[in-house]
Parts: C-alpha cells; structure tokens; sequence
C-alpha cells in the first residue's frame, strides 16, 4: 500500500493500467494507484508483457468482482478496484478507448 509521508499525504505511483496500444487517447482512468515496489514490478511484469495486458484486460471485461487477479513474476497477487473504476476501466476498454 502506499505509505505516509512526513507531511502526512500518501505517496503511490500512478501506473497506466494497459499500455498505449490499447487506447485511442489518454484516460484519467486508465491509472492505477501503486506502491513504488508494486508499481516497479507492474512495469516490469504487465506492461512488458502483451499476454498479461491481455489477461488484466479479459478479466476487467469478464468478471463482476472489484479485485482482479494478477501475476507478478512469481507473485500471485490482484488489484482492487472501488467499483465506480473498476466499471468506468471496463466501459473505455469495451469501448475501444475511446468512451
């Protein structure tokens, strides 16, 4: 989770959850909110990878659940999403990007 700073905000990376190629143009929505660690192996494990991309996108189309499973590297974990994302992710992904 992201950790408190000094000056008591929180401090995440924000990771656009599919790469570029899976939209027309720029979405506020498309971002997730990630730890450094999280949002460093992200990169590395799902955006370098179309077949987890792929996977990340089927599953945000496909399931009615707000926690979405995920793999990184050797981590089985998922990503939660608060269900107003989690259908506003699913309505620009149907859509093409575009929405």
């Amino acid at each position: 989770m992201p950790f408190r700073k000094r000056d008591g905000e929180y401090y995440f990376e924000a990771v656009e959850a599919l790469s570029g190629d899976h939209f027309s143009k720029e979405h506020e929505v498309q971002f997730l909110a990630l730890c450094p660690l999280c949002a460093a192996m992200y990169n590395e494990f799902v955006k370098h990878d179309e077949g987890a991309m792929e996977c990340l996108k089927n599953a945000l189309i496909n399931s009615e659940d707000a926690e979405v499973p995920l793999q990184l590297g050797e981590l089985d974990t998922s990503v939660r999403f608060v269900e107003s994302h989690r259908q506003d992710m699913k309505t620009i992904i149907q859509h093409g990007g575009t929405g």
